[in-house]
């Protein structure tokens, strides 16, 4: 039984750690395109050439402010539905954290959020290149 739960502990730490390194680099990724004066690209777009479901989410969000419903909708479908669900993951752990409980939100959140990023996905592609 101990060799299983030292398993479990190593799958775990790889886990956290390769998460980590990922986090590290996109931070680092981020702040070299702003120190730049630039708004950084997709990651996933630059390296493989294919579109983020979030890409869009800024141009969307402002095209939104400005009203211009069309224009945000081809930017980015999913934006409203990202920014909700956004609002509300930041909530209820700020509700979590003002009440010293542990920062974890709910499985139905991460398949929420997994659910809506395949369909803004597929979105993107159907949309087309110039969206993206």
């Amino acid at each position: 039984m101990p060799a299983m739960r030292y398993q479990e502990s190593l799958n775990h730490r790889i886990v956290r750690y390769a998460a980590l390194g990922a986090f590290i680099f996109y931070l680092a990724w981020n702040v070299a395109w702003i120190a730049h004066g630039r708004i950084p690209p997709s990651i996933l777009r630059a390296v493989g050439g294919i579109p983020c479901p979030t890409t869009g989410g800024y141009r969307s969000f402002i095209a939104l402010c400005r009203g211009e419903l069309v224009q945000s909708f081809f930017y980015n479908p999913l934006m409203p539905v990202y920014l909700l669900l956004f609002i509300y993951s930041m909530a209820v752990l700020f509700h979590q954290w003002l009440n010293r409980k542990r920062l974890v939100l709910r499985p139905l959140f991460a398949w929420m959020w997994c659910a809506s990023l395949l369909i803004g996905w597929a979105a993107k592609f159907a949309l087309g290149r110039q969206y993206w």
